[in-house]
């Protein structure tokens, strides 16, 4: 009788640890659920903007405009295949200049700066060995822009280009500074425009690309002018 009663005290003890190890199992199941539950509530609510960049301080920020800006020139998102139709030279130079890839068009200009650049400067040179500024520039005229009879002295370049305002320079039009002192207006160095304010000459330095906002040409700048066929011929 006694060992029946342990038994069956043995057994109801048994069912009693079972029904107690089911609900924490359960609740376990239970709270994993809710945390797969909450995992999966958090992922459907990320919002994916397909026009959304970093900028350079890594925070994010979306662009109406399709477009992205690297370093100073620009393509247009909306086609990122047409990025690949520009050359090297016309991401160089678009650096250089500070402007948009997309106005590198002028193939044989980019060529002829490139082939030139970093040339030596020589006083009455004509040639990579040493060239100065007047004959630079008759160069590139000739070579680009098919302008041939240019005269050799910067002086008599300024005589012969149409006068023009400074802010209606246009690519291959001409630019005049004085450089014996700030007082004296005679025309004594020359360069090539490009746009953005930039320019391409034979400095001291050696062919360069400059600004027209730099100190020494803002100070120096005398005029520009803009060479034609009856410019030219008149001048001879």
């Amino acid at each position: 009788m006694v060992k029946n009663l342990f038994f069956i005290l043995a057994v109801f003890c048994f069912l009693l640890s079972c029904s107690g190890v089911k609900p924490a199992t359960s609740n376990s199941n239970s709270n994993t659920r809710q945390s797969g539950s909450s995992s999966i509530k958090f992922i459907d609510n990320i919002a994916i903007n397909p026009q959304s960049h970093t900028d350079r301080t890594g925070s994010s920020a979306g662009r109406s405009d399709n477009q992205v800006r690297q370093s100073n020139y620009v393509y247009n998102n909306k086609y990122p295949s047409a990025i690949e139709t520009y050359s090297p030279l016309q991401f160089k130079y678009a650096i250089l200049i500070d402007a948009p890839v997309e106005q590198m068009d002028n193939e044989k200009l980019l060529q002829f700066m490139d082939e030139w650049y970093g040339a030596r400067y020589h006083y009455g040179g004509t040639d990579k060995d040493g060239i100065d500024c007047s004959a630079f520039v008759s160069l590139l005229m000739a070579t680009v822009y098919g302008i041939n009879g240019l005269p050799r002295m910067s002086k008599d370049q300024y005589v012969a280009t149409s006068r023009i305002s400074k802010n209606n320079l246009q690519e291959g039009d001409l630019v005049f500074f004085h450089t014996y002192g700030r007082k004296k207006k005679t025309i004594t160095h020359v360069g090539v425009y490009l746009r953005n304010n930039k320019f391409v000459h034979a400095s001291v330095s050696g062919v360069m690309i400059s600004s027209l906002e730099d100190d020494y040409y803002y100070h120096h700048y005398v005029g520009a002018g803009r060479v034609n066929a009856l410019s030219v011929v008149s001048s001879k």
